[in-house]
């Protein structure tokens, strides 16, 4: 009896010994980097200049949010992966409710990466949150842009408040401006200029307009809150 209480004991010292080290480990990976840091990386704020092939929302596997300030380099960037993504977006069948987030499945609470300022990439960008501006010479996804989002190809998100340019812009809800030669949105409070332009109300080319915001989805939010 005394020789299986030893090994109880043994066994509990060094999970707790373990899980010491990895809370340890996790503290100090996750600290704060300033002026110039290498992504992807577990940093929970980065300030200044964040620098690398891909971005930190990369690393699925923790459990705080990563914060980017300032300018987020991503050489060549994750964009070209969302082209697997394209083919299941519907939002015409998208609810318009706020918890609607279509793309929030690739994701899981608190959100991997916000990159607060400017966003560049060759390839293009693949995060949830921007707040700023995000450039690229091919496609860019994500959840929510608060801000502008300039991809040459594709606009993929579901959520841009401000401006979307690209040859095809494919947004669920648009608040603000899209210009393209494709322009597509699921609930539109602004303005669309390109060759084909589809909202809620209405297809039409050149100029398509929405500026009522969507009684469905007043009705809604006025039942939740």
């Amino acid at each position: 009896m005394k020789k299986k209480l030893l090994i109880i004991l043994f066994l509990l010292l060094t999970t707790v010994s373990f899980a010491q080290n990895d809370t340890t480990r996790l503290a100090k990976i996750s600290r704060n980097r300033y002026a110039v840091a290498l992504v992807p990386s577990a940093a929970r704020n980065i300030y200044g200049i964040a620098i690398g092939p891909v971005g930190s929302e990369a690393i699925c596997n923790l459990s705080h949010t990563r914060y980017s300030h300032g300018l987020n380099l991503q050489i060549p960037g994750q964009g070209f992966l969302q082209v697997f993504y394209i083919k299941i977006h519907n939002f015409e069948e998208q609810s318009l409710t706020p918890e609607s987030d279509s793309l929030a499945a690739y994701d899981t609470l608190p959100m991997r990466a916000v990159h607060n300022g400017l966003m560049l990439s060759p390839f293009g960008t693949f995060t949830p949150k921007v707040n700023g501006a995000s450039l690229s010479l091919f496609m860019s996804l994500g959840q929510t842009v608060n801000g502008v989002s300039i991809n040459a190809l594709w606009n993929l998100y579901d959520k841009i408040n401000g401006l979307t340019i690209g040859a095809v812009n494919t947004v669920g809800k648009v608040k603000g401006v899209q210009i393209g030669i494709v322009n597509k949105t699921a609930n539109l409070q602004g303005a669309q200029f390109g060759l084909w332009n589809k909202n809620q109300k209405r297809s039409l080319p050149f100029i398509n307009w929405n500026f009522k915001k969507d009684e469905k989805r007043k009705l809604k939010e006025d039942d939740v809150f």
